[in-house]
């Protein structure tokens, strides 16, 4: 059996807080529109953090241009002459994080409403999220709900840190030499930063890994999507003359990560404003702009042109289209300004109804998936020269099912402009000969007295530079709810129980 870690549980929740609260003030979320490696310099302030850190532990550490970040702990005792093992997360944050300077914590939650002190209109309690039951009883952690915090990844982080600074304390505990990694830009997909990396794996005989960037508590992953984002432009053309008053909506939508949409009921504003339009009679208003916010994709502006005498009709439609939302954080207001003279955002909203009234034979809605179900997401549309630019995202476990989900879209856009991008595939066929990345982490967890769940991971891990180098690489779950959204919350004891599984894992390894 395994060699516990001396510290109590609670002493190892209060070290993994404190280490999370550390990293979580420090603002490292990743930028899309960048041409850098790192995206932002955030990321490269962590690093130099971590690399500090992980120095004073005890560990060589390694930089390179990217800020991936390497530390290396030499193998003991009866294990000190095995292979490496890494352990991976990733240094950024998804777009609209916000930096923290610590975190609330509500003692033996009973399943009541969270008291988030920047936002009063979400409800997080266990009537609205079941799902949240597993921390019943247990001291939340969540921040100050206005915006996520960032627990993908830096709780996997925090987990990662905590399991160094314990074996740092017990000298006694053997384990085969151990590279604890943080790498850049993982929201964004930049493998540029990563493939060095895992050359230098495989040069210095790292036999396998683990990324530390799961959802569920004690989830192991050893699949994942295949994804692909289709854009579809809608050309310019002039808005129905209409005489009447510009209104411009404001639409908040149900922000989550697209991995727990169903369970959050998930709803992006690119579908609230197309149920909208279908809602409204044509002669009451003409639709003529629309662009997702730029921190959050959920969000949007709309503007209408609305008839004299329509405006209590037009209010309505909208006021029913949101209120089923609201208690998960949807908003919306009403305001007069100037719009822009575009008919493109009609025609793309009535694209939007004419897609989700399609058939294709799968799943459309990410709020409608779960599970090994897959899914083609409009999550937003900025304008561009040529028109306004619709983006999906597509999901799909099958290779050949994320093919027909492209058709899909492809068929419904017709004569439309579409651009395919395919961004990463299923890691499941090349981990398949691999069963002892499962068999330890089960191992792991049922010294620790909990069961492991073996699932796929409904995103990406961003492990196929590694894979492509003959490391394999799976993922394990840190224990929070709500990643990437302003509800994001895990648990004083969840921390503790992961990072008691990792202090096993190596020992198990």
């Amino acid at each position: 059996m395994p060699i516990p870690p001396a510290r109590t549980p609670d002493a190892i929740a209060t070290l993994t807080l404190a280490h999370l609260e550390r990293v979580v003030a420090i603002d490292s979320q990743s930028d899309e529109a960048s041409t850098t490696l790192p995206t932002t310099e955030g990321q490269r302030r962590l690093a130099d953090y971590l690399a500090g850190l992980y120095e004073r532990l005890g560990a060589t550490v390694e930089r390179d241009t990217f800020a991936n970040v390497l530390a290396w702990f030499p193998g003991r005792g009866a294990l000190a002459d095995r292979a490496p093992v890494a352990f991976l997360v990733h240094l950024d944050t998804a777009r609209g994080t916000r930096a923290v300077p610590s975190l609330h914590v509500v003692p033996r939650w009973d399943g009541s409403r969270v008291a988030f002190p920047k936002n009063k209109a979400i409800q997080v309690d266990i009537a609205t999220y079941p799902e949240a039951a597993v921390f019943l009883g247990q001291d939340l952690v969540h921040g100050p709900g206005d915006a996520p915090f960032g627990l993908d990844d830096k709780l996997g982080l925090a987990e990662c840190l905590a399991t160094a600074e314990l074996l740092a304390e017990q000298p006694e505990v053997d384990h085969p030499p151990l590279v604890f990694v943080a790498r850049p830009d993982e929201e964004v997909g930049r493998h540029e930063a990563v493939v060095a990396l895992a050359e230098t794996f495989a040069k210095r005989g790292v036999r396998f890994g683990y990324t530390v960037d799961g959802i569920l508590p004690f989830e192991v992953n050893v699949e994942n999507f295949n994804a692909a984002m289709v854009s579809v432009t809608f050309p310019s053309r002039p808005y129905r003359d209409m005489p009447g008053v510009a209104v411009i909506a404001r639409i908040g939508g149900v922000n989550t990560h697209g991995a727990t949409a169903k369970a959050e009921g998930h709803r992006a504003a690119p579908r609230l404003a197309a149920e909208w339009l279908a809602a409204v009679d044509p002669a009451d208003a003409a639709f003529t702009g629309f662009v997702s916010n730029a921190l959050r994709d959920c969000d949007a502006l709309v503007h209408l042109r609305v008839a004299p005498g329509a405006g209590e009709r037009v209010r309505a439609a909208l006021e029913a289209v949101m209120a089923p939302h609201l208690p998960r954080g949807a908003s919306w207001s009403l305001t007069t300004g100037e719009a822009p003279d575009d008919g493109a955002a009609e025609d793309m909203l009535a694209w939007i109804n004419g897609f989700y009234a399609s058939t294709p034979g799968f799943t459309l809605p990410c709020e409608d998936s779960a599970g090994r179900d897959g899914y083609s997401h409009p999550f937003r549309a900025r304008p561009v020269d040529e028109g306004l630019r619709l983006d999906l995202r597509l999901r799909d476990f099958d290779a050949d099912g994320l093919l027909r989900r492209i058709a899909h879209v492809i068929e419904l856009a017709g004569d439309l402009g579409v651009e395919v991008q395919h961004q990463y595939v299923n890691m499941g066929p090349r981990l398949a000969a691999h069963p002892e990345l499962v068999a330890h982490a089960r191992a792991a967890a049922a010294a620790v007295g909990a069961p492991a769940v073996v699932a796929p991971i409904r995103g990406g891990t961003g492990v196929d530079p590694f894979l492509d180098a003959g490391v394999p690489v799976a993922n394990l779950g840190t224990g929070y709810f709500a990643p990437e959204s302003e509800k994001e919350l895990t648990s004083r004891q969840t921390m503790a129980q992961h990072v008691s599984w990792l202090f096993a894992l190596v020992q198990i390894l």
